[in-house]
């Protein structure tokens, strides 16, 4: 199984209901997607995040291409400040805490 996390802050108070109602409709569409063994979003420390794990990294490409969450990703940009996702293997689904330390790992070892 392939898991990816990312993280990211709005850029502006007034961008939260557009970002909350794409960001619903991606996590939807995961959630509904039969290759797709987990999907959760969750704030931690003024940043939002998306976890989700898929069978493998075509059904995690297709998903990123495809419907509303290439739609979110288009205007990633002009709503958010940061957008970082990190990817990884694993055996089961992941805890929210064991990925979100993950990425911060990653992320500091980019910086």
């Amino acid at each position: 199984m392939l898991a990816a996390i990312g993280g990211l802050s709005l850029k502006h108070w007034y961008s939260a209901p557009e970002f909350y109602w794409r960001a619903n409709r991606a996590l939807r569409q995961a959630q509904h997607d039969h290759l797709c063994m987990h999907a959760e979003v969750f704030r931690q420390d003024a940043l939002y995040f998306s976890l989700s794990v898929w069978r493998d990294a075509e059904a995690m490409r297709a998903y990123a291409q495809s419907g509303p969450h290439r739609r979110v990703m288009l205007a990633a940009n002009r709503l958010a400040q940061v957008n970082r996702f990190f990817h990884f293997e694993c055996s089961e689904i992941p805890s929210a805490e064991l990925a979100l330390r993950y990425w911060c790992q990653h992320i500091r070892a980019a910086e």
